[in-house]
């Protein structure tokens, strides 16, 4: 399949101008995003003014930046330091007993299923450099109150099977490393306490976006199929290549996210959160920036202490229309034999049932033509599945267009956008040539 040569143009200028950053300006990390800020406390107790306060505050950082940070969350510091130092010494461990802790075989690459319901957790070593050194490896954790009913459609057709397991089918993940006391009691107080702090979410988000306030909750009534992810980033003894980094720039599939990272060597060590912005406005870009003509870099996400930094995935802009951004963003590489212990990240990536249509949700009340076709969370986020209910070609652009990774697991650059019309124009040429093709953006 081949897009229009000035698009391809285009699109070109807009990586080069994403390289260019990371060399100036903005990619120096002395740049700091200017980022909203919103009081959960005064959202979910406050006055009717301080509400309205947090909800305006909410919608003018999403129109702009794709991101917000959060304060008065109500999670315990102490569980947040606690989950935090208990990852640090399992992520301390030699990689070969890591590794004992790994994922099961047979699921979809990036399919939840990996991990058991109710709990359940596996370890995966998520980047490494040219030598073989870690840049980024990942313990994901699953613990949740609500009741799975096994015999219930939802959790037992095959699209279910891929997105949920049993511990019965799994025994493995419920082993915990006697190395490390403590760790399977923390990070399940940390999941419950993320649980409770999405349904907040959920209905703040509703409130922005001007819908019903349980519109996300009513979306969301089975078991999460999102885990806890923490990100262990090591120090750095040496540089690694030019396309290897912590995380490569790219933007979040799910809902949204909930970020909250150790403080030491964050800022000093150069190695942390970056969002891709608009030079002159500020304003947060995705990948019709160059497109459209703007000039773009890199600037620091700097966290309130104690607090969390929230972005919104494409699943989020596909129901806003693009109302809600979804911002691209990095974790760079840190400052070679810094002093820090190196970076821990806890990240919940959420979402809502697997089988909510995601779908314009202004154009039916205002008639707007939508941006993106609709689809739903399961097509969205089950990466490598072979189910002849996604369709695959779709699935890979949309893959390569977010940045992160391909099928095989590997990342890549951004690639081209996934608006409605870019997806119908290929998926007709597609058609017409009667084969499965794939966007000349492609890398690995």
């Amino acid at each position: 399949m081949t897009r229009s040569s000035s698009a391809r143009a285009a699109w070109l200028l807009f990586q080069l101008s994403v390289a260019s950053a990371v060399e100036h300006g903005g990619g120096s990390g002395d740049s700091v995003a200017e980022i909203e800020q919103v009081s959960i406390a005064k959202f979910r107790d406050g006055s009717a003014a301080e509400r309205a306060a947090q909800v305006e505050a909410l919608q003018r950082a999403f129109a702009l930046q794709g991101m917000v940070t959060l304060v008065d969350t109500g999670i315990d510091q102490d569980l947040i330091d606690r989950t935090i130092r208990v990852s640090r010494d399992f992520f301390s461990l030699p990689r070969a007993r890591k590794q004992h802790f790994h994922g099961p075989e047979g699921y979809p690459p990036r399919s939840f299923g990996a991990i058991t319901s109710p709990r359940g957790k596996h370890y995966h070593l998520q980047q490494e450099d040219e030598e073989g050194n870690i840049l980024n490896e990942w313990l994901q954790v699953r613990n949740t109150s609500v009741q799975v009913d096994w015999s219930d459609p939802y959790y037992s057709c095959p699209e279910g099977q891929e997105h949920y397991s049993s511990e019965a089918k799994h025994p493995e993940q419920q082993e915990w490393p006697e190395e490390v006391p403590g760790l399977q009691e923390a990070t399940a107080a940390y999941y419950g306490a993320m649980e409770e702090l999405s349904k907040v979410m959920y209905e703040l988000f509703a409130v922005a976006l001007g819908i019903e306030p349980d519109f996300f909750l009513k979306q969301a009534l089975r078991s999460p199929i999102w885990p806890v992810t923490i990100a262990h980033y090591p120090p750095q003894t040496h540089a690694p290549a030019e396309d290897r980094a912590r995380i490569q720039p790219h933007w979040d599939r799910t809902l949204f996210s909930m970020i909250t990272s150790s403080d030491a060597g964050d800022e000093e060590s150069g190695g942390g959160l970056q969002i891709l912005v608009d030079s002159a406005t500020g304003e947060g870009v995705d990948g019709r920036a160059k497109l459209e003509g703007r000039s773009v870099e890199w600037r620091s996400v700097v966290r309130p202490k104690g607090g969390y930094v929230v972005n919104v995935g494409e699943m989020m802009s596909r129901w806003s229309n693009g109302r809600m951004k979804h911002v691209v963003h990095r974790v760079r590489n840190p400052v070679v034999n810094h002093t820090d212990p190196g970076r821990i990240s806890l990240m919940a990536y959420v979402l809502t049932d697997y089988d909510s249509v995601v779908e314009c949700l202004p154009c039916k009340t205002d008639g707007s033509e939508p941006i993106y076709e609709a689809t739903w969370v399961g097509e969205l986020m089950n990466w490598g599945s072979k189910l002849p209910i996604y369709n695959q070609t779709k699935q890979e652009m949309m893959r390569q267009a977010q940045g992160l990774y391909l099928s095989n697991g590997t990342q890549t650059s951004l690639g081209e956008p996934t608006d409605v019309k870019a997806i119908e124009a290929s998926l007709a040429l597609c058609d017409a040539s009667g084969s499965s093709c794939m966007p000349n953006s492609a890398t690995s």
